[in-house]
């Protein structure tokens, strides 16, 4: 078992998110539950303090973003105008954990 130098950023739709996912030409007609039971988790960098978790998010937010929107809708055109951090905290809970241990004895693969 080995720790890795990063942290994880756990990312949960809220009820905005589920209420873009309704409003699409083709609705994904899912309850939160439905769509918060298998959640993102992202590898960002590793912090020291609160004050770390937040600039990370800051810099990682719109890309955090943007994966969310695409995973459940291509088209971009339909995604919403305003992309900024206060909607984002609106659309989504984020949980931080600091401690990401490795149990496999594989090398990671990475993926473009």
């Amino acid at each position: 078992m080995s720790m890795i130098n990063r942290c994880i950023l756990i990312v949960k739709a809220k009820q905005p998110f589920q209420l873009w996912l309704q409003s699409l030409p083709d609705p994904a007609e899912l309850t939160l539950e439905e769509i918060t039971r298998d959640s993102t988790a992202y590898l960002l960098p590793e912090y020291e303090d609160d004050g770390d978790r937040k600039k990370l998010l800051r810099r990682y937010f719109d890309l955090i973003f943007e994966e969310q929107l695409s995973s459940w809708w291509q088209d971009e055109a339909d995604w919403p105008a305003k992309r900024d951090m206060a909607t984002f905290t609106q659309w989504f809970d984020v949980e931080f954990h600091s401690v990401v241990l490795d149990l496999v004895d594989k090398p990671l693969l990475h993926e473009e």
